[in-house]
């Protein structure tokens, strides 16, 4: 497994908010019945095309908040019912998979990846998912991005 190591900035998201189990979470009421009709009004805000799922530690174990949104610029009034939450920038490890295989490639990242990496995660800043828009078949690439720092 191969992973590109880049820095990224500091962004903020806009979307709807979770706090889930990301093993168990159902990712098709969240993003489709959840965020599916907020699209418009987040997207009318955004500064990019595509979308980002990320985790934000809780402190709880097997537990998130999980914000499915849109990078944003400067927003006067947050909508009622949306977040907007900072994704700080710094050090990230990016992974490529596909719909089908998100499960998997973060089994493998945990797994293999993070253990022989010389790297570890960095529970400060969330880890997060890019989509590429008008993308959802399972075929469909996903960009898998971990925050880390040197072991």
């Amino acid at each position: 497994m191969n992973a590109e190591i880049v820095e990224r900035a500091d962004a903020q998201v806009l979307g709807i908010t979770a706090r889930i189990n990301p093993m168990q979470a159902n990712y098709s009421e969240l993003w489709g019945q959840r965020f599916g009709p907020r699209e418009p009004e987040i997207a009318a805000l955004a500064t990019e095309k595509g979308y980002y799922g990320v985790y934000y530690m809780t402190g709880q174990e097997n537990v998130v908040d999980f914000v499915a949104g849109m990078i944003v610029g400067k927003v006067p009034e947050v909508p009622e019912g949306l977040t907007l939450r900072a994704l700080p920038g710094g050090k990230y490890a990016v992974f490529r998979c596909t719909m089908a295989t998100i499960g998997p490639t973060w089994g493998q990242i945990y797994g293999q990846w993070l253990p022989a990496a010389g790297y570890v995660e960095d529970e400060v800043r969330p880890c997060f998912e890019y989509y590429t828009p008008g993308e959802d078949r399972p075929d469909s690439l996903v960009t898998i991005y971990v925050a880390v720092r040197r072991a």
